[in-house]
């Protein structure tokens, strides 16, 4: 048993009598747009650096049925550890060249304090699709969010999702904001950032009890708060995905870390 002795505010944060930190509420490390939330008691929280030489078991690997040029693997000498995921070359669009990444479908935003972050790099930028963020499958392959090829129009395939969608189909080459609750679209945002090959970017994601996102890019808010943008109550999991839509050459998506938490 332990409590605070000495106290910088009341019984949030203050030592032990055996000169340890205690903050009963958990710690957060990080500029507001881009924080981890450490996990303690009060927090679940899922961070991924991708050290090592072998992805964590957590983690479900999908591919397209072009599986024998995409994959996702540890980058060999990735300082600081990298995830590499390498999407097929057949040219025939994301159900032959998409691949994925997802966990278990273990979060919700209605305990609160649900939130997505990380930071990624995509090889090209041309006639491609990215997404990061939450959806609903886990042990399926599916792109959550694609522009439905007209103008600035999405097309959702999740039920529930919400996310950075970058998709050349698009009119617009840009990071678009998007989600999905219940197949009820939000309404999808522009974040007006087009993405630069092999650039690291950085994205987060906070969604609140009421299914309300928030997004910030390289930790400055982008957009507005996107009411509906998912069901509070549904079972999500965390997920980043990449493919070519046409043209038959390969492409890789870089990520340095994944993080995701929320309250118990």
């Amino acid at each position: 048993m332990a409590q605070i002795l000495t106290s910088l505010h009341g019984r949030r944060v203050g030592l032990t009598a055996n000169g340890r930190l205690m903050v009963p509420a958990g710690l957060v490390s990080g500029e507001n747009g881009s924080q981890l939330h450490h996990p303690s008691p009060a927090m679940v929280s899922l961070w991924d650096d991708f050290e090592g030489d072998v992805i964590a078991d957590q983690w479900n690997l999908l591919e397209g049925t072009d599986s024998a040029t995409s994959d996702a693997a540890i980058l060999a000498g990735g300082i600081g550890g990298v995830l590499r995921m390498t999407t097929g070359d057949a040219g025939t669009g994301l159900a032959a060249d998409l691949v994925q990444i997802t966990r278990a479908l273990q979060w919700q935003a209605s305990n609160g304090g649900l939130a997505f972050e990380a930071r990624i790099k995509l090889s090209a930028i041309t006639t491609c699709y990215a997404f990061l963020g939450f959806t609903d499958l886990a042990a399926t392959l599916e792109a959550p969010v694609i522009s439905a090829s007209s103008a600035n129009t999405i097309t959702t395939n999740a039920t529930d999702a919400v996310g950075f969608m970058f998709d050349t189909n698009m009119t617009a080459d840009t990071w678009w904001m998007v989600g999905v609750a219940n197949d009820v679209d939000a309404t999808a945002q522009n974040s007006g950032y087009a993405p630069v090959a092999d650039t690291y970017e950085t994205f987060r994601i906070e969604v609140s009890t009421a299914g309300v996102a928030t997004f910030f890019r390289n930790g400055v808010q982008v957009g507005t708060a996107m009411s509906g943008a998912l069901t509070a109550a549904t079972d999500l999991t965390p997920t980043i995905a990449v493919g070519k839509l046409s043209v038959a050459a390969s492409m890789t998506a870089d990520i340095d870390y994944c993080h995701a938490s929320m309250w118990r």
